[in-house]
């Protein structure tokens, strides 16, 4: 079973329509709204081994060679606004044939720090799998390049891009 899990309604929306049928939670935005989200689920019995649970939505970008609606999975989370000896970094083995990339977890804008994206919810959704045994596959296509105001984010792009490639996505073992 898939369960998608997208941060904002505006991230679900498309996909939604491509894919009715789709088992959809919208988990709200950051790592403590995620984390919660997912406790739930999995106290609800609705993850667990054997799942799969897919993280998307949008992402912005730190790498000029990733394309504005460019769609890629994510195999490296961190939080990238705590100290370095408190950082942890978490891996994950790709699950699609998406180009691959790092990526930091923020509340607010902050240096790259080898990492080509960010957004706000991964780390915790890498360490809640990690945690609960649940094969965890994170989709982010790419609106705006990191430090871009929000009104030259290429949202449509973006949006239509991602729920194209998550309902052509076969998961890998």
């Amino acid at each position: 079973m898939n369960v998608y899990l997208f941060p904002t309604e505006l991230e679900a929306t498309p996909f939604r329509a491509l894919c009715p049928d789709a088992t959809i939670v919208v988990s709200g935005v950051g790592t403590v709204a995620t984390s919660a989200t997912i406790a739930k689920l999995y106290r609800a019995g609705s993850i667990g081994e054997g799942c799969v649970v897919v993280l998307a939505g949008l992402a912005g970008s730190y790498d000029a060679e990733l394309g504005y609606g460019e769609v890629v999975e994510v195999v490296e989370e961190r939080c990238a606004e705590l100290p370095e000896r408190f950082q942890q970094r978490y891996s994950n083995m790709p699950h699609t044939t998406l180009r691959t990339v790092k990526s930091n977890t923020v509340h607010a804008t902050s240096a790259a720090l080898g990492a080509q994206i960010e957004n706000m919810e991964g780390a915790t959704f890498f360490a809640m799998a990690e945690m609960m045994g649940f094969r965890a596959v994170e989709v982010r296509a790419i609106s705006n390049r990191v430090g871009e105001s929000f009104d030259k984010w290429h949202l449509d792009e973006a949006l239509e891009a991602l729920a194209k490639e998550l309902k052509e996505i076969e998961y890998a073992e």
